[in-house]
């Protein structure tokens, strides 16, 4: 068989073109990590955080498992030796409230030891251990409200520096509220009086709970569950961490029920 020597040549290129592609400096893909992060001095920003919870719709539950479908039609089986806490949000009215009934509450502060929202959370029972009484103020993004940050971070989002001028209205007269960020009030205590709303806190303090725009306040009941108060239709928000092959190991499922508990029938 005869080769042309145009094709000998063609062929020598292309093996030379071979050896100068092995030649070239291989290039490793940016690891998401701290050493890469813009922030940090790196190459390309962090990626963007997993959502923090999703939400899905029971379709089917017994003692050991919970199934949930999701907005695109997914479905997720959750065994029940996977749920680290399962609580259920039952409707309930202020006329429930008793003396011996626990309120949880954030809203907007509106001083003087009172604050505005347009929901409380109650416990009852041996719920009540799933809160602790506490009362203080926070910042927008849930950070707690402090005299002097060691760490800067006031420097670096102006959002924080404009609820953190509060504190120092004298030297930077900043109001919050005109910017859309009031301070927050968070406050767990035992109910006192229905109207208006007031617990007792810790120190003999008393913390007054108004309604948000002269609007209505919701109730919810929160106590333990298990997939089996679960029902066909009910919502739940699932907290997941991981997967294995049949399930998914959820941090935290909150059920949301339709009834009060005072009319559940298991």
């Amino acid at each position: 068989m005869k080769i042309r020597v145009g094709t000998w040549t063609r062929v020598g290129l292309v093996v030379l073109g071979l050896a100068a592609v092995t030649r070239l400096p291989v290039w490793g893909q940016a690891f998401p990590g701290p050493m890469v992060n813009l922030t940090a001095g790196g190459l390309v920003p962090l990626p963007e955080p997993p959502p923090q919870g999703a939400w899905g719709e029971v379709i089917m539950s017994n003692d050991q498992w919970l199934v949930v479908q999701n907005h695109q039609g997914q479905q997720f089986p959750i065994s029940a030796e996977s749920i680290d806490q399962f609580l259920v949000r039952w409707p309930s009215t202020l006329d429930a409230l008793t003396r011996q009934s626990w309120i949880e509450v954030t809203g907007t502060d509106a001083g003087s030891m009172s604050l505005l929202t347009s929901h409380i959370d109650v416990y009852e029972g041996t719920d009540r251990a799933l809160v602790t009484p506490i009362y203080k103020s926070l910042l927008p993004f849930n950070r707690a409200v402090t005299t002097i940050d060691p760490t800067y971070q006031r420097m670096m989002n102006t959002f924080d520096i404009v609820s953190q001028n509060q504190l120092y209205g004298w030297a930077y007269p900043i109001d919050p509220g005109d910017n859309g960020i009031p301070g927050q009030f968070y406050a767990v205590g035992n109910a006192t009086q229905v109207n208006p709303i007031q617990i007792g806190v810790p120190g003999n303090n008393i913390v007054t709970i108004l309604p948000d725009n002269g609007a209505n306040m919701s109730v919810s009941q929160v106590t333990r569950g298990t997939p089996s108060v679960a029902a066909k239709g009910d919502y739940v928000f699932l907290t997941p961490t991981d997967r294995n092959a049949k399930s998914l190991i959820v941090k935290q499922v909150v059920l949301y029920k339709t009834i009060a508990l005072k009319d559940y029938n298991p």
